[in-house]
């Protein structure tokens, strides 16, 4: 997300942009879609990814994001078979910020253990056993792990050689941060297509300087038995 300032009525406003990448099938990084919206606003991420849809994206089999409420209920509601992916750094942030500046060192590598588990079973243990052990005595910090402990090592499930790419939203942040050092310098705009249009470009012009992932034989059949197993999950919901 970046934001843009444009004139209304007078008085100086900013707008969030709201953007999303995807992984191919063959490995490559896209550009899918910018729009305009509040950056937390549930009706605005779901017109987001609605749109989306209507131009032809299929449900993607991972959906790696943040935890913004609005975000993660649209999700919810556009692909709700779609696996999840909670950003690690996001959540660490979210979890350290619940406990005191004392045990932070301590709780962060504890957490990382969990995180960077050597598989998906590894890590729910791991994370299951964290939680009961300090739960009692620092509630915030280990309910907002436990809130969301699959999703932030869904990764795992996927291919070793993607995992680096996908635990974390960091590469769309560096873009986004691009975007954002590109419109500050600007005042303001004087139309919501002017800023788009520079927005675009710049994103664009960053992307191709991204990698994407690499594509093996056995890679793409993991991803495949994992699409297959969302498909039949979906169809056991729609016959219930």
């Amino acid at each position: 997300m970046g934001n843009i300032t444009r004139r209304a009525r007078g008085r100086m406003r900013k707008r969030g942009v709201l953007s999303a990448y995807a992984l191919l099938e063959d490995g490559r990084p896209v550009l899918l879609h910018l729009d305009l919206g509040p950056r937390e606003s549930f009706d605005a991420w779901l017109s987001f990814l609605q749109d989306l849809v209507a131009r032809g994206l299929r449900d993607p089999l991972l959906v790696v994001m943040d935890g913004a409420p609005g975000l993660v209920k649209a999700v919810k509601r556009v692909w709700p078979h779609a696996y999840r992916q909670r950003c690690q750094v996001h959540k660490m942030r979210n979890i350290l910020s619940k406990l005191p500046r004392l045990m932070q060192v301590t709780m962060k590598k504890l957490v990382q253990q969990v995180f960077l588990a050597p598989s998906y079973a590894v890590a729910l243990k791991r994370g299951r056993d964290l939680i009961a052990k300090f739960k009692d005595r620092y509630p915030a910090a280990l309910e907002c792990l436990e809130r969301d402990l699959d999703e932030c090592v869904t990764y795992l499930r996927f291919p070793e050689v993607h995992h680096l790419r996908i635990r974390t939203t960091n590469r769309l942040e560096r873009l986004n941060g691009e975007a954002r050092r590109r419109t500050k310098v600007i005042p303001r705009f004087p139309t919501e297509r002017s800023c788009l249009s520079l927005l675009y470009a710049s994103l664009i012009a960053a992307s191709k300087h991204w990698r994407g992932v690499a594509m093996t034989a056995a890679g793409l059949r993991q991803l495949q038995q994992l699409r297959a197993a969302i498909t039949v999950s979906a169809k056991k919901e729609a016959a219930a």
